[in-house]
């Protein structure tokens, strides 16, 4: 699936054809909103599983 990228369009989720919503990876906030929602979670859950089993 690729991303939807459009830095012209103002709108940080934009709607699907075939219905739901997508973020625009052309925004900024879009990627604040991945790496928050995503990566920061994966790595407290990673720290705290390996803090757990040493």
């Amino acid at each position: 699936m690729a991303l939807y990228r459009n830095p012209q369009d103002k709108r940080v989720f934009v709607a699907k054809k075939g219905g739901g919503m997508v973020l625009n990876f052309g925004h900024p906030i879009a990627w604040t909103i991945l790496v928050c929602t995503t990566i920061v979670p994966f790595v407290i859950v990673a720290v705290v599983t390996l803090a757990v089993f040493l």
